[in-house]
């Protein structure tokens, strides 16, 4: 068995800046959650992460910003925004590489909403379509998994890279799990069509904010098909404010996938109150984590 050069990967949450709100956050200066010294604060730090592939969830400003900011520092990005049935969502999930590395294949969208187009309508329910009482409204959020197939240039190794933010709400642990299944599913379905295809090996990156800790019916899903670069071992947070301390963000490969190192997390008390702060421009810290993919001689 060969490895591959390694690669960094980093998953993030950035916070969006429409949810960067004083009254979410009141313990964070102006001066940190401003968008203009936010977006510079954030830029940096991923760059001082020297990712080669980051999976970023919570973007918004894509075009006029994060585009002109991938560009410039020669990463290639493909962004997926959040589908629009509740509200105007304006956030997304986006994938950035560094060109001099890898270039892109193909790319898919996945919007988990489908997931209401399976549910039966029930004889109770007839005529609740759309309301409160329709059971299948439960699974409309709006939210969205972003799927890119890269190859890296050394050696032609392909991975496939899904970046996803899972459904917040405590109370819908069905829903995260139906969302988490469905990218599995959709994430398999697409790694095998690609080895049909080219006769070879696509290894597999599945990160993001999964809103479910390492206890949670979703992280066990996961758990089951891929491992988690912390080997199980996951940080006690990932997520820091005053009111949820939890670690709710991953990244796991799948079995071709060599884990070399995961950068630990600063400690709590490094971190005042809650995040952002100063140092640390989002209310998440990324994941970061060096592989390898390994392939048969």
């Amino acid at each position: 068995v060969t490895a591959s050069s390694t690669t960094r990967v980093v998953s993030f949450n950035t916070l969006a800046q429409v949810y960067c709100q004083s009254k979410y956050f009141p313990w964070a200066p102006k001066a940190v959650t401003s968008w203009k010294n936010r977006f510079t604060a954030l830029c940096d730090y991923l760059d001082a992460t020297k990712f080669d592939i980051a999976a970023l969830q919570e973007v918004d400003n894509f075009n006029t910003q994060w585009l002109p900011y991938a560009k410039k520092n020669k990463y290639g990005s493909h962004y997926v925004q959040r589908t629009q049935a509740t509200n105007a969502k304006k956030d997304g999930s986006c994938v950035l590489w560094r060109d001099a590395a890898y270039e892109l294949v193909s790319t898919r969208a996945l919007e988990y909403n489908a997931l209401a187009d399976a549910i039966p309508v029930s004889e109770d329910a007839e005529g609740a379509e759309g309301t409160e009482a329709d059971p299948a409204k439960r699974y409309i959020r709006d939210c969205v998994a972003n799927l890119t197939l890269l190859r890296q240039k050394s050696d032609g190794a392909e991975v496939l890279v899904a970046c996803t933010h899972i459904y917040w709400d405590p109370a819908c642990a069905d829903v995260k799990l139906a969302q988490t299944k469905m990218l599995l599913e959709v994430a398999e379905q697409f790694r095998a069509e690609r080895q049909e295809l080219t006769k070879k090996k696509v290894h597999f990156i599945c990160a993001g904010d999964f809103n479910s800790m390492p206890t949670s019916e979703v992280y066990q899903a996961l758990a089951r098909n891929l491992r988690s670069v912390s080997q199980g071992c996951e940080p006690a947070y990932t997520n820091v404010t005053p009111s949820f301390t939890e670690c709710i963000d991953y990244i796991f490969v799948s079995s071709d996938v060599n884990v070399v190192n995961v950068q630990e997390q600063p400690s709590r008390d490094s971190l005042g109150e809650g995040l952002p702060n100063a140092s640390h421009p989002s209310d998440h810290l990324p994941v970061i984590a060096d592989i390898q993919f390994m392939s048969a001689p």
